[in-house]
């Protein structure tokens, strides 16, 4: 499942187009008409669809700040296409814990929106381990 950290699931937009064929790279598009698009994000815990809608105004959203997780399986080939059109990749280097190896892609989009893809790279975690107390300590 992909969460999406937005307030509201609509984006009112004035260049429909732009902002679909960037979120058309990350989301399984469900709807697409002249005047809106819908994208799915997931199902819930009760299994009720989860979606971004994107709808064409004169007056469009203020822009915001968003966040997308994503599963790290595919986050190789989306930071590629991501980097390839501005996005910066930032990641923890050295990670001292367990869990703390994110990943982020800084992404600016079309009419002051701004994206922000993380993941958590499990193989750059630090190592979980159990030690043993001293005998006698």
């Amino acid at each position: 499942m992909q969460r999406l950290s937005l307030d509201k699931a609509t984006l009112r937009v004035r260049d429909l187009d732009a902002l679909t064929q960037v979120f058309g790279e990350l989301l399984p598009l469900l709807i697409a008409t002249p005047t809106g698009t819908v994208f799915e994000l997931g199902s819930d815990a009760r299994g009720h669809t989860q979606v971004l809608m994107l709808v064409k105004s004169a007056t469009p959203s203020p822009p915001r700040r968003m966040t997308l997780e994503v599963p790290d399986t595919g986050f190789a080939a989306l930071c590629k296409r991501l980097t390839a059109r501005g996005a910066r990749l930032y990641q923890s280097q050295g990670s001292s814990s367990p869990g703390c190896a994110w990943r982020v892609l800084s992404y600016p989009l079309p009419e002051g929106h701004h994206l922000q893809v993380v993941t958590i790279d499990p193989r750059r975690c630090a190592p979980m381990s159990i030690r043993p107390t001293a005998a006698g300590a």
